[in-house]
């Protein structure tokens, strides 16, 4: 595993920050060394610190992105938080309150918005260094060399403007890099074309061989075919539903390039066959492990080697563990950023697995001495890390992006959609019943609407904490309400489903209009292009 490639990518920003930042506001960077880019890009150090500093910011850097400094909710929790089924306890920040009391107005939201934006296009900067630069180092790097690191270009660059495309709709499509102001000022392309360009990058990697056919560690932490199969996959997953409403035909490409993961790739769960519900189970596998071959991508962190540490662990338990004096976390906070509600804990089959004590959540923990605490709310024990938390530094747990879990759930989904429910091989719950098996569950017999609403369940039990509703309830226009039937949820339409904690503890009908699944457009940046005035994303005028 190369974490050290996170590590340098810190030091290399030095002094790549002249080059792989737009001369515009939002790809701003302060350079701290002045090397120009005439002097870059002559040496293999240059190429591999060029390609490093793709996994140090873009869509990567979400994870350590917050609301306006301090302890708040990071990035990666923003949409589910606006979804209501996730609270931030906290409260000392603009966007939740104005989420929580349904005031979806441009001033509350334009600052996460420009944090969105401004880092989804310095990811995309980098990407675009990479592809125009690295194929003119003939005389340095092999050929297998520059195909593969255009490929990790091409990669980073589809996934920042996959995210971009998912929070603003049509954006500007840049794919040169800028070394000056001149024509730098795009109009935004539709949504659709976003779309297409982003699947022209995606299409080019996974039918070539520029990427090895490894697993996420085996390969050093670096990009994999299975990684673009997976983005892609997801990539199809959201272009069939809303709001471009692709359909029959992009649910199908999106459980035909799941499979490609399911059968061609060394991917596969972590007992596939069924797990255990204590501390060696399949789910405290996946919090803790940095070589399973469930992990198609995760976050890299490694505190104790490199000091880039992971600070989720100080969002995953609430300020009532303060009393217990054993945690002294660094920056000295405690508190709930991501809280589930209620009706999602309550919402798993008691045969569950996932649902159980210290599997995904926990209410109770034991100290050293054998003291037992129990917290006033459940906190997320897929980031508890009990030695980062004693010890008052940030953890060295990585934060899974994709798994394999999950590439199961788009075939099985993208399968049902298309007629193909069967639970022979082949079939939605066959790949479906495959995720249940493991977490101590019957295989599910539902047919039609009743199937697909199992699998949108099925994705939510399974990955709670990996950010993956907010893209779900935007695609489907549905959302997830209690259901009297034991381990189901009701998935309604969002224009009429009760929406949690709007206000926290309450609930309320239709408390999120369609227009805010989009963010704004980002003031700055509308008053810096001239060809984004007046094109504001509805609603938010």
């Amino acid at each position: 595993m190369k974490l050290l490639k996170v590590y340098i990518s810190v030091f290399c920003m030095c002094s790549l920050s002249v080059l792989l930042n737009s001369c515009d506001d939002f790809l701003k960077e302060e350079p701290l060394d002045m090397k120009s880019s005439d002097q870059f890009w002559k040496t293999k150090a240059d190429a591999e610190s060029g390609v490093n500093a793709l996994y140090f910011g873009g869509v990567p850097y979400l994870h350590n992105t917050d609301v306006g400094g301090g302890w708040t909710p990071k990035a990666t929790m923003w949409g589910g938080i606006v979804s209501g089924l996730y609270v931030d306890k906290r409260k000392d920040r603009t966007f939740t309150t104005a989420s929580e009391g349904c005031n979806f107005n441009i001033e509350s939201f334009d600052d996460i918005a420009m944090k969105y934006w401004h880092e989804f296009y310095k990811g995309i900067s980098r990407a675009n260094f990479v592809i125009a630069n690295i194929p003119t180092m003939t005389g340095v790097l092999d050929e297998a060399t520059i195909n593969n690191y255009v490929a990790q270009g091409k990669f980073f660059r589809a996934y920042g403007y996959f995210w971009l495309v998912k929070e603003f709709g049509g954006v500007p499509y840049i794919s040169e890099p800028y070394t000056s102001t001149e024509g730098m000022y795009k109009e935004r392309l539709s949504a659709e074309e976003v779309y297409k360009k982003i699947e022209a990058d995606l299409l080019d990697i996974v039918n070539g061989d520029a990427l090895p056919n490894k697993t996420f560690y085996d390969n050093g932490c670096y990009v994999t075919r299975a990684m673009a199969q997976t983005l892609l996959a997801q990539v199809y997953l959201q272009w069939a539903g809303a709001p471009l409403n692709g359909g029959t035909d992009y649910y199908g490409k999106a459980a035909q390039m799941a499979l490609k993961v399911i059968n061609d790739s060394p991917h596969e769960l972590i007992h596939p066959n069924g797990t255990t519900d204590d501390l060696s189970s399949a789910y405290n596998v996946i919090k803790t492990t940095k070589s399973s071959a469930e992990i198609i991508y995760a976050k890299e962190y490694n505190y104790s080697d490199y000091s880039v540490g992971n600070s989720y662990a100080c969002r995953s338990i609430g300020a009532d563990a303060f009393q217990w004096g054993v945690f002294h976390p660094g920056g000295d906070v405690l508190y709930n950023a991501y809280l589930p509600c209620d009706m999602l804990l309550n919402s798993y089959d008691p045969a569950d697995i996932r649902g159980h004590e210290k599997q995904f959540f926990f209410r109770e923990y034991t100290d050293a001495a054998g003291g037992t605490h129990t917290l006033n709310n459940a906190g997320n024990w897929a980031w508890f890390d009990e030695n980062a938390l004693i010890s008052g530094h940030d953890g060295d747990y990585n934060m899974p992006v994709f798994r394999f879990a999950e590439v199961l759930l788009i075939a099985a989904e993208g399968l049902a959609r298309t007629g193909h429910e069967d639970n022979a091989v082949g079939g939605a719950k066959y790949y479906l019943n495959q995720v249940r098996k493991r977490a101590g569950l019957m295989d599910e017999t539902a047919t039609g609407d009743n199937l697909v609403q199992a699998i949108l369940t099925e994705r939510l039990h399974e990955l709670p904490l990996e950010f993956k509703i907010w893209d779900d309830i935007r695609r489907t226009r549905l959302y997830p309400e209690a259901s009297t039937e034991t381990g189901k949820l009701k998935w309604t339409a969002l224009s009429s489903a009760q929406i949690q904690n709007k206000p926290d503890g309450s609930t309320r009908a239709g408390a999120i209009p369609e227009y805010a699944l989009l963010w704004p457009i980002p003031l700055d940046e509308i008053q810096a292009n001239p060809a984004l005035e007046g094109h504001q994303n509805p609603g938010w005028n």
